[in-house]
């Protein structure tokens, strides 16, 4: 039964900033940007008016969000309150009883086989082919530069700037009294530039733009398409020394003051002959070297081998070990995925590493394999014993904790079974613990503590080990400052319990779409 209606739809329409003109809605403007964007006025009116159809479902959802202020203690709690936590650990490394028998690790390594798969590897040679060693072949004539030149003077003009300083008085175009009230304000301290006060000593009294007001509003030099059009139309129509007009933007409304003014012009061939000279020796030892690279490419290809090429071109032929993926080389990743990828006697396309190129051909390429067990008994056996002292460690801690849950203390129980317990000091509940890392279910399990138990329901894995956490003491939060911030907290668990009942609505859809 929701609707969005056509006097909706256009009050929408008139508050877009982008399509006002001094602070209210212009229709030429309106119908110019649709224009360039290529949509009817019929089309964007209707998307809208679904888009506005869409905003009051998602209002309607929401709505039913609500929080009080134990919710909202809570929610701070969660976050602030000091807690203070012992922990155990156990590594399963300091289990040192674990015996294998050959069945056992024959058994392991059945069901393991994919794991001890041996990688691709592969012995290649290559050849780079590198534009700074072909500077020597390379003349730019005067002629090369003045045809350089004159076919793209574009690249050497200057373009008109203007060095331009401003003050922001923030405000919101949708809020009407809010940017009527930064428009009044704009227009006083515009007032006072005209009179003669110093324009830089306002803005840096006033302007409520962070990244300019200690510049004294200065944006420095700007040219045309560097700025939002509003602004870009006033900064361009000003005279040297001139105060603009108030001029309103989506940020708000602006005044504008023009240090300097630089026309266009073309820089001369004499002040831009050596950059031209680089620009055009860059380009031609590139394509020498790539020259050279394609010929290597077409020579490799046709069965007569990289090596021949090479001698005849007095270049060094590099030849790399044997590698796969999992081990270490220092050869450029491009090369090693080329290598990788191809068979024996394989020639790579032409690669480009940064501005140098390269040629790659596979000498030796053994496949991955899954290998027997004689051949891997050593790693197989490894693992196995890992796995059990892991078992064993997590059998142990879950057998600590129960005893610890069901009323035993935490340092006589560590005493007795020669435990060391470590306590991490007071720190706020919703960081993550000092010293121990960053961990989702360390973070789930400090969260509840106290509230139902001092003690988690499971170890945590963390880093290689199995720790048991003891809340053994924990710090109030203040209530002043709690008091003092209980709005903004109230906000952001409002918008999570919108969130989630947003998501919960789409998802009951979802489950219910055929």
């Amino acid at each position: 039964g929701l609707t969005a209606t056509s006097e909706e739809v256009q009050a929408a329409i008139q508050d877009f900033p982008a399509f006002q003109k001094d602070g209210a809605f212009d229709q030429a403007t309106y119908l110019r940007a649709l224009q360039g964007a290529r949509m009817t006025a019929k089309e964007f009116e209707a998307g809208q008016k679904q888009t506005l159809l869409l905003s009051k479902v998602q209002r309607l959802i929401i709505s039913a969000a609500k929080v009080s202020d134990p919710e909202v203690l809570d929610f701070y709690k969660a976050i602030f309150e000091k807690v203070n936590l012992e922990v155990l650990s156990f590594d399963p490394a300091d289990i040192r009883d674990i015996s294998l028998t050959p069945d056992e690790v024959k058994g392991y390594f059945a069901k393991h086989r994919e794991d001890f798969k041996t990688s691709a590897r592969v012995r290649a040679q290559y050849l780079l082919f590198d534009p700074k060693d072909y500077e020597k072949q390379i003349q730019i004539t005067p002629k090369e530069m003045e045809d350089h030149y004159q076919n793209n003077r574009e690249k050497y003009t200057q373009p008109n700037r203007v060095k331009v300083r401003h003050i922001l008085i923030k405000a919101e175009a949708k809020d009407n009294e809010a940017s009527a009230k930064a428009r009044k304000k704009a227009e006083s301290i515009r007032e006072e530039a005209v009179k003669g006060k110093d324009f830089a000593q306002l803005a840096k009294q006033h302007s409520e733009d962070p990244g300019t007001k200690d510049r004294g509003g200065d944006l420095g030099f700007v040219t045309r398409g560097q700025l939002v059009p509003e602004f870009e139309q006033e900064a361009f129509s000003l005279k040297v020394g001139d105060i603009s007009k108030v001029v309103q933007t989506p940020y708000g409304w602006h005044i504008l003051k023009v240090d300097e003014i630089h026309e266009a012009k073309v820089e001369p061939l004499g002040k831009v002959k050596d950059q031209i000279a680089t620009l055009l020796r860059t380009r031609k030892t590139r394509e020498l070297a790539h020259d050279d690279a394609d010929q290597a490419y077409a020579a490799a290809s046709k069965g007569k081998g990289l090596d021949n090429f090479a001698r005849g071109k007095n270049l060094r032929l590099k030849e790399t070990g044997l590698f796969s993926a999992k081990g270490k080389t220092d050869l450029d990743p491009k090369l090693q995925d080329a290598a990788l990828s191809l068979g024996k006697g394989e020639v790579s396309p032409v690669l480009r590493l940064g501005e140098t190129f390269a040629l790659l051909q596979v000498l030796e390429k053994y496949e991955p394999r899954i290998p027997e067990l004689k051949d891997v008994e050593e790693q197989v056996s490894e693992a196995l014993k890992r796995e059990k002292q892991k078992e064993k460690a997590l059998a142990k801690a879950k057998e600590v904790l129960e005893r610890l849950r069901k009323g035993a203390e935490i340092k006589s129980l560590a005493a007795q079974e020669r435990f060391r317990v470590e306590e991490t000091g007071f720190f706020d509940r919703g960081n993550d613990p000092p010293k121990m890392g960053n961990s989702e279910e360390l973070r789930k399990a400090v969260a509840i503590l106290g509230l139902k138990s001092a003690y988690p329901e499971n170890p945590i894995f963390l880093d290689g080990k199995f720790l048991i956490i003891h809340l053994k003491d924990k710090k109030d939060v203040d209530l002043a400052q709690f008091n003092s911030q209980k709005e903004n907290y109230r906000l952001g668990l409002l918008q999570q319990k919108q969130e989630t009942l947003l998501t919960q609505w789409l998802d009951d859809l979802l489950e219910q779409a055929k």
